[in-house]
Formats: C-alpha cells, structure tokens, sequence
C-alpha cells in the first residue's frame, strides 16, 4: 500500500488521525484507537489541536495510540498547469465582501479602536477525483520549508495545512518564538527586510512587540528578539524576527495559550481585534489561525493553522487572512489574500494535471 493509498484509506474509515512533517523531518503518522479528543498535559507525546477562538473550546489532543514514520519523499518535477475556473466563495466573504470588512476596519483604527486587525475570508476549489493523501505528500515535496499537516477528527472534520508560521519550540526550558508578519509576493519581496514597505515593517514590530510583552507576562526570562529577514512561502513572502527565551517551569500549552491569538492573526490590542474579527467575519474561524502540532516529554513544535482548508467530501474551503493597518488599501489586502490562496489552489491544479 502506499503511503497516500494509506492516507485515503483511513479518511474512508473515519480513523482519528494526524500525519504531519516538521521541516526537514520525516512525515509521522498518529493513529488515535478511538474517536474522543482528550485534553493534553505537560510531558505528553501527542499531536495537539486548538481553535483560533477559545470560546470553541479547549486544545486537544490525537495520542499516538499507533505511530508510522512514513519517510522522506524526494521532490519530483510536476507540468506546469493551466488556470482553472475558480468558484465563488459561498461560506464566508467573497472579494467584494472582503474589501468591504478592510474598509470597516480601517474606520476603527482610524477612529483608535484598534492598531490592527486580522481579517479573513474563504475560497471553493473542487477536490473532485483528487486524492487527498496524495494532495498532502505533494505538499510535503513542494514546500519543504512549511510544516504540512492534515488531521482527521469527529470534532473537527479533516483539515489540511502547509503553514509557514510557528507559534512556539520548546526544548526543555529554552523557547523560540516567530514573530510573522507583513507580507508581499516572494517574486517582488526584497532579501533584506529594510527594503521592504513601510506598511509591512511597521505591522511586523506590531507583532514582536507584542510577542515580547506576552512572553514577559507568561513567565519568559531572558527574552531577546533578533533583526527581521524575510522568509519566503511558497508565491508569498513575510518578515519574521525570531524571540528567544527560556522558562524555568516549561510548559508548551499553557504558553501557546497565553500567545495565542498572536497580532499575526489577531491582531492588537487583542481584545478589541477579536470583536471585531466577530463583527466583520459571517463565519467562525474553528480551527483556522488557531495551533496545532506535535508534543512530547521533551518539548512542542506548534505552528499557526493558516495556509489551511477544511475538506467536505469534494469539496475544500481554504482560509486566507491579512493583517489590516493604518496604510492598508482594500484592493492590495484583496490582491494579497488570493495570492496566499495560491498555496494550494497550486498544488491543487498540479495534482489534477499530473492525474
């Protein structure tokens, strides 16, 4: 059996699982014996799971009851595909309806009720023929720089997502922290980050100013944050400065829970970003923006759940978001949110050419 064969078969048995690939790691493969998501606790192995809005719930975890290393796969060439017809985005804002919400949003920074904001809407894309295992190792094989991560739950249905954003490692007491933000196409994105924009520079140390403060109040000591670079994803690029500190009593969840929602895809001051987040999305975000990622006795790899979909049957709602700031324009947020999408309508279009 193959390794997407073996993927695809466990979505047609309705298995409670998570297969992922930490960069320049093999995939694993948790295989939970049962359906209930229990919650986890410092020095677990698991693989964990928490929504963008704690109101949803609590994070969660798959246990490894069963684990599979399902090795690295080699990149292969894939033919370039034509444009396919894209269908309207049905579940949450559309185009219009998105820079429609950018507007609202820049009357209340401008009126002070908010520095920035993290707006999000969803895209269709027919999965129809495709295999999802074989659509997640070919992430894996095109964006070795992303963590690529699909997981199946009775909570939560099956998500899938290549993000290229960590929230938090820990190794034992030492922490490292992404702080990501701003964002531009990978082709047009300067190497060093002071030529980049001054809307991007300035919403990036939005971030890790932010990150700083949180990191102090949770407990981090000796915190110190390097100089922004730019880090390339796939058809985009962010800034990212990396926080390092160290904590005398590590515990990964209860510090991804006092991080997250970062600015990155909240926005700041936090609580004011999030009513608003409420106000001007039609959908709750569920797992989208939130955390997830493998644990164990020894430390986490969480990472942020953007560049992600939610699959239904045939079909997929991927989930895009960009952060809104004094500088922004409705058009440019609009034109920034579909070239995130690109990620994996991409893959998408190369799946079902080389099909």
């Amino acid at each position: 059996m193959t390794e997407d064969s073996l993927i695809d078969r466990l979505l047609d048995q309705d298995t409670t699982f998570a297969a992922f690939r930490l960069p320049g790691q093999e995939v694993q493969l948790y295989l939970q014996r049962d359906k209930e998501l229990r919650s986890p606790h410092s020095g677990q192995r698991c693989f964990v799971l928490a929504p963008f809005d704690a109101a949803e719930g609590p994070a969660l975890c798959i246990r490894p009851d069963e684990v599979r290393v399902l090795g690295a796969i080699p990149p292969v060439e894939r033919p370039e595909a034509e444009p396919r017809l894209r269908t309207a985005a049905h579940r949450g804002l559309d185009r219009g309806g998105f820079a429609s919400a950018v507007d609202r949003a820049l009357q209340a920074i401008r009126k002070g009720e908010v520095e920035k904001v993290v707006l999000a809407r969803t895209t269709d894309a027919d999965l129809d023929g495709l295999s999802i295992g074989a659509l997640f190792h070919a992430a894996t094989r095109e964006l070795p720089d992303a963590f690529v991560a699909i997981a199946r739950t009775a909570r939560y249905g099956l998500w899938l997502g290549a993000s290229p954003e960590r929230l938090l490692t820990m190794r034992n007491e030492h922490v490292e922290v992404d702080a990501l933000a701003g964002t531009m196409a990978a082709d047009l994105a300067p190497d060093q980050a002071m030529e980049w924009g001054l809307k991007e520079r300035e919403e990036q140390a939005i971030v890790t100013r932010r990150i700083m403060e949180w990191l102090r109040s949770a407990g981090v000591v000796d915190g110190a944050s390097g100089m922004p670079s730019t880090k390339r994803a796939g058809p985009v690029a962010h800034l990212r400065t990396i926080v390092r500190g160290r904590m005398n009593d590590p515990d990964p969840v209860r510090l991804a829970s006092a991080l997250h929602p970062t600015p990155a895809v909240g926005g700041s001051p936090a609580d004011a970003a999030l009513d608003l987040i409420k106000r001007l999305e039609p959908r709750g975000r569920s797992l989208y923006a939130g955390y997830w990622g493998p644990m164990s006795p020894t430390g986490a790899d969480f990472f942020v759940n953007i560049r992600c979909m939610e699959i239904h049957g045939h079909q997929a709602l991927l989930h895009v978001g960009a952060g809104i700031t004094r500088d922004s324009v409705a058009e440019s947020e609009c034109d920034e949110v579909e070239r995130k999408a690109r990620t994996w309508l991409d893959l998408i279009d190369a799946q079902r050419a080389a099909g």
